[in-house]
């Protein structure tokens, strides 16, 4: 009984981003303290200490992540892409053939979701769903975002110190 309570959840995570490159964990040990990565920037793979990794990277979303959080369809994000309204997000690709021209998937960093945040309030976009810059981080961090009702009936978002 006691052992199920100090169980922690173990954070999964496939596609990170780190030193503003996109890796994809290929094997990694706790034990060991070791990750092997591969860079799809620079298309090899990579050795990097377990525990310097886990504290420096940053989360990866796919399109469908970040049109969920934004309250967008994807295709209209892959539109902002090929009009060149915001900048290309790195790309995922099958790792065995780099240079094929079949699948392939973006997948965002922190920045790029807030640069597309921010060109979504300045080109003057339909907002109405869209959340605000501090509850989008909320949602990436994975905090829990609290609302308070007023007396005119509308939520108002209320944050807390972590």
């Amino acid at each position: 009984m006691a052992r199920s309570k100090r169980v922690r959840a173990k954070k999964s995570f496939r596609y990170f981003f780190l030193n503003g490159k996109l890796h994809k964990v290929l094997k990694s040990s706790r034990v060991k303290d070791q990750m092997i990565a591969w860079s799809y920037p620079d298309k090899k793979r990579v050795l990097y200490s377990y525990s310097d990794a886990y504290k420096n990277m940053e989360n990866a979303y796919s399109m469908i992540q970040v049109a969920g959080m934004l309250g967008k369809h994807k295709v209209t994000i892959e539109e902002y892409i090929l009009e060149g309204k915001i900048k290309k997000p790195q790309k995922v690709y099958p790792i065995g053939n780099s240079d094929s021209t079949g699948w392939s998937q973006y997948m965002f960093s922190e920045k790029d979701i807030l640069d597309l945040h921010d060109y979504i309030v300045s080109a003057g976009r339909r907002i109405e769903n869209l959340p605000t810059k501090n509850e989008l981080k909320a949602l990436m961090k994975h905090n829990i975002i609290l609302y308070t009702k007023t007396t005119e009936g509308t939520f108002v978002p209320v944050w807390k110190a972590e």
